[in-house]
């Protein structure tokens, strides 16, 4: 059975090699036997009946005749656990999700494909579809139970608390001169953020590590960086154990409340390219001061020095971060989920060789060097890496782009680097057999590169992982390029978001054009 959502077209196999994954899963299996048992999480005493995701669930919501209820989730959300304790566990909300809907459990990050598949932005994230994978409802946030209740009995259309302002003229961005236009209109100069209104909808809330980079390196925005990165930094960033907080709300006004504690990987690398980045075009030492801190951050939590590889956040703790610094050095510190996934683990590696580059920093370009060789032990296979695997040492879905992506673009970084300090070229594989790698992901039908392969949903595109191949295409010699199954242009022109989308999405591929791509 083929599931409709919301392109159509075809999609190609994955192709694999007899003994592809053998020697990696055999490693695996190893390691869960080394790994102790992690606490449990939720669902641990939830009173629904969850599932987990399966291809036949669409079978079976057409025979029972109800719909799927998909709850995306994250163990470090501070949000998602107050939803799950106010709201989805209400007796009320319980009768109702069990008495009319398949209620289906799914981890944001082992599952990121279906997160962004079904439109994903921030967590708690609902999505209610039919059989036919039709959706007919969707919200991001924290919904009272009494409201909860409300939507799930009249399974009402479609709407979102994401607070976007969205209009029927808005049309999508394609260039890097409508970018720029929407980026000056969202500019409010006397809140140094980009939270202002423009034609193109209301931007969401979420920090914009990307964007800022991408603005840091144009001259007309020079005079307005300072300001954006002081604030930035003044919202997110720990000063005490370093690294950057997940997300602050400044219209919530309880202070307490308008932190989310969290800390993800991903996100600490890209604020740590930004302000490495920073410190080399401003050259102002706090920017180096907040990288280095980044950096011990990502080494003392996130880093496993015995297994060599990064977990992927740290779980959000409200009153931890409340502790003054003295006692929060004495208190153990919110738990880590050691999951391992390619394309976080490759973010956070290339914005390491980033830093390494800029501060001459011999120690971290080791550290760097040290964790890509790792992750290639790891999750690299005969047809490609796989998209992770868990604490425990479960392999985590094969066949995710960008999985095949970020790796690579960490390569790339880890050279640059080398260069820098050493003054010479070193050796790489050959770019053409990765680009190979990448070759049945691409859907004639769709006319680009599918976010998945190997699953029997129908094939879709993501902008945030074309922007991403654009920046590694960027780096790559032409010759590479040309022989390869990859078309510049097909790439360029999936460089576009949609009104109600993050900037961040396409940052880094209009940056890669904005250079010469």
């Amino acid at each position: 059975m083929r599931h409709r959502f919301p392109i159509i077209g075809s999609f190609s196999p994955l192709r694999r090699r007899a003994g592809s994954v053998g020697a990696v899963l055999a490693g695996l299996a190893l390691l869960a036997l080394a790994l102790p048992a992690a606490a449990e999480d939720y669902p641990a005493d939830s009173s629904i009946d969850w599932q987990s995701w399966d291809s036949e669930l669409f079978a079976e919501s057409e025979a029972r005749e109800r719909p799927i209820f998909f709850y995306f989730h994250g163990q470090w959300c501070t949000w998602c656990r107050d939803f799950q304790d106010e709201s989805l566990e209400n007796p009320s909300v319980v009768d109702v999700i069990e008495a009319h809907y398949i209620p289906v459990l799914v981890d944001l990050d082992e599952r990121a494909d279906l997160f962004r598949r079904y439109g994903g932005r921030g967590l708690p994230f609902v999505v209610i579809v039919n059989a036919e994978d039709e959706m007919l409802t969707r919200f991001t946030g924290h919904v009272n139970a009494r409201d909860l209740e409300s939507i799930l009995q009249a399974q009402r259309d479609m709407f979102s608390v994401t607070g976007r302002e969205i209009t029927p003229d808005d049309a999508a961005i394609d260039g890097l001169e409508a970018f720029m236009e929407m980026l000056d209109e969202v500019y409010d100069e006397r809140a140094d953020r980009l939270s202002g209104s423009a034609t193109f909808g209301t931007l969401s809330k979420r920090p914009q590590p990307w964007t800022y980079r991408y603005l840091l390196a144009r001259d007309d925005w020079e005079e307005r960086m300072p300001g954006l990165l002081d604030q930035i930094a003044e919202d997110l960033y720990d000063e005490v154990e370093g690294g950057f907080f997940f997300f602050h709300d400044p219209d919530q006004r309880d202070p307490v409340l308008a932190l989310e504690t969290s800390k993800r990987l991903d996100q600490n690398a890209a604020f740590l390219w930004l302000f490495s980045e920073a410190y080399e075009r401003i050259g102002d030492e706090h920017y180096a001061e907040i990288a280095r801190g980044i950096r011990d951050y990502l080494r003392d939590h996130l880093w496993d020095a015995r297994q060599l590889r990064f977990g992927n956040s740290q779980y959000a703790d409200r009153d931890y971060y409340q502790l003054d610094p003295e006692t929060r050095t004495q208190t153990d510190p919110p738990r880590v989920d050691r999951n391992t996934y390619a394309d976080t683990s490759g973010q956070a590696i290339a914005a390491l060789a980033n830093l390494a580059r800029v501060l001459e920093d011999r120690d971290t370009l080791e550290w760097a060097r040290e964790a890509l060789e790792a992750l290639d032990r790891y999750l690299l296979t005969r047809s490609g890496y796989l998209h992770g695997i868990t604490a425990g040492g479960r392999p985590a879905m094969e066949g995710y782009l960008p999985s095949q992506i970020w790796p690579e673009i960490a390569r790339q970084e880890l050279a640059r680097a080398v260069e820098a300090l050493d003054r010479e070229r070193p050796d790489l594989p050959d770019p053409v057999a990765a680009l190979d790698r990448l070759e049945p992901f691409f859907d004639a039908e769709l006319g680009t590169h599918a976010e998945r392969i190997g699953t029997d949903l129908e094939p879709w595109s993501e902008t945030r992982t074309q922007a991403a191949l654009a920046w590694w295409l960027y780096r790559l010699p032409d010759d590479a390029i040309e022989a390869s199954h990859i078309d510049r242009d097909t790439v360029r022109d999936r460089l576009r978001i949609e009104p109600g989308a993050d900037p961040d999405d396409v940052a880094l591929g209009f940056d890669a054009l904005r250079r010469g791509f």
